[in-house]
């Protein structure tokens, strides 16, 4: 279910050693910029007030999975992260609201702690609310994608614009918005410190049994000594079932990984299977849609109604065009 891996994400980021890794092993190449000695909590949720069509002031809500404030010698930053098991065709906008009502947070806190002082001198700080040496603190945020198949959704807000060639002149002048896509499949497990290096590791290896077979047996002092909130989030990214949870002894927080490694071989020769045949309805939709074009091209429609219905004369018709 959706919410259970919303649910152990969230826990498995409330070690503030897990959510210092993740960021320093997938932006900063491993080197230690975030420590946990200097996060604080954060509201993870976000509240912005905007009037509808009528004048009157309606409220929007957003919640991010995991969220920090991380104070440094002068300034604090905010650190942001949302989970993904699936692609999301909207994830530029979604991430960019979230940061854009956490820097509107901001703005209205300084509105208010000046109109408290009454040190808003002129016209031009009254209509901001701020002063000119005021500044907001950084929000950085990362979409951590653990879906078991490769990221679909843009990455960018440009990737979901569609310009018009008339208005390609506007094209430099429009303001972008990048996602920080985390993936299995692009992170260096080396550069991760906490169980994150275990987490990357096998979600690399879906759809590889053997694979995920070997790893464990190579890393068996590793994988005998999982924390339970790490055993949980990888039964539901992995997609366990919950019957191998109910199964497995843990002891002072502890699970051994190593006594289910068959199920994980035989799931991950399942997903591998799976993946296969969704690769191969794509070609297969592929090799349909240019025999079809080919057919209308050549006025040939009795022969494509005839291919839509005999898998026999469609094959046929794939050799005559080349396209087996």
């Amino acid at each position: 279910m959706p919410q259970e891996k919303d649910s152990a994400f969230r826990r498995f980021l409330e070690n503030p050693d897990c959510f210092c890794d993740l960021f320093n092993g997938a932006l900063f190449q491993g080197e230690q910029v975030l420590e946990p000695y200097m996060l604080e909590p954060a509201a993870e949720e976000n509240r912005l007030q905007v009037p509808d069509r009528h004048g009157k002031k309606r409220t929007i809500r957003r919640y991010r999975d995991a969220v920090r404030k991380a104070s440094g010698q002068l300034q604090y930053a905010v650190y942001g992260v949302e989970g993904q098991a699936k692609s999301h065709y909207a994830m530029p906008v979604r991430e960019m609201l979230y940061d854009a009502m956490n820097y509107a947070e901001q703005v209205k806190q300084l509105e208010i702690k000046h109109r408290e002082q009454k040190d808003l001198k002129d016209s031009a700080q009254f209509l901001s609310g701020i002063l000119p040496d005021d500044s907001l603190a950084p929000v950085l945020s990362l979409c951590v994608y653990y879906g078991l198949e490769q990221w679909e959704g843009p990455q960018e807000l440009w990737d979901m614009l569609a310009i018009p060639d008339e208005f390609r002149a506007m094209r430099p002048f429009l303001a972008n918005y990048k996602i920080n896509l985390i993936q299995a499949s692009e992170m260096d497990p080396q550069n991760f410190r906490t169980d994150w290096r275990l987490i990357f590791s096998l979600l690399s290896l879906a759809g590889d049994g053997e694979g995920m077979k070997r790893y464990i047996e190579e890393h068996k002092e590793e994988c005998s000594q999982v924390a339970e909130e790490t055993f949980d989030f990888l039964c539901e990214i992995l997609k366990v079932g919950k019957w191998w949870r109910r199964k497995q002894k843990t002891k002072e927080g502890v699970v051994d990984m190593c006594l289910a490694f068959e199920q994980i071989e035989k799931m991950a020769e399942e997903r591998g299977r799976v993946i296969g045949e969704k690769q191969g309805e794509v070609r297969g939709e592929n090799q349909f849609a240019v025999l079809t074009e080919k057919l209308l091209t050549s006025s040939r429609t009795e022969d494509l109604l005839k291919a839509t219905k005999d898998r026999e004369y469609r094959k046929k018709l794939y050799k005559e065009y080349d396209l087996l």
